[in-house]
């Protein structure tokens, strides 16, 4: 069970070396287990620099959204190769990109994962640590939707969760 990392949109190149706390919730939901693995495979292809088994979990007809207003927000991503180009942008752009999944969290159908990034931009070597919230839809094992929330409780709330991550 490999769990790691994730981008400042579902994950980027990471090499972490700690296990993300994943925080199951009883739903009854044997696929609520299932569908967090599939988001902690994903980050851990990022983190060990696999672009193409990180876009493996990807939906040919993924719909993905940065979080709105932010630097990097391109608008609506739709696809498998426009998301690949949206992180290949981040790859692009920073040196020591890494990134933390800090905690998945099971939302029924969705799962929630807060991410935490750190780099030094190529150009200017400002250094960057964010930390992110994302819900990502699974569907056939792939991510067929993802949204980035500049918060975890912009998260929790836009999954219909209370604070301590309850319905």
């Amino acid at each position: 069970m490999g769990l790691g990392p994730a981008p400042l949109s579902l994950l980027v190149g990471l090499r972490p070396s700690w296990t993300p706390r994943i925080e199951p919730r009883d739903t009854g939901r044997a696929m609520s287990q299932a569908n967090m693995q599939v988001v902690a495979d994903t980050i851990a292809a990022f983190n060990r620099g696999d672009l193409d088994a990180a876009a493996a979990y990807w939906a040919d007809d993924l719909d993905y959204r940065a979080a709105q207003g932010a630097p990097d927000d391109p608008g609506p991503i739709h696809g498998k190769e426009a998301m690949r180009t949206y992180v290949e942008d981040w790859l692009d752009t920073f040196d020591e990109f890494k990134g933390q999944a800090i905690e998945l969290i099971d939302a029924g159908d969705d799962t929630i994962a807060v991410i935490r990034i750190t780099g030094r931009a190529k150009l200017s070597g400002v250094e960057t640590d964010l930390t992110f919230a994302a819900i990502y839809t699974i569907q056939d094992r792939k991510i067929a939707r993802g949204r980035e929330y500049w918060t975890r409780e912009q998260a929790l709330e836009a999954a219909g969760l209370h604070e301590e991550g309850r319905r």
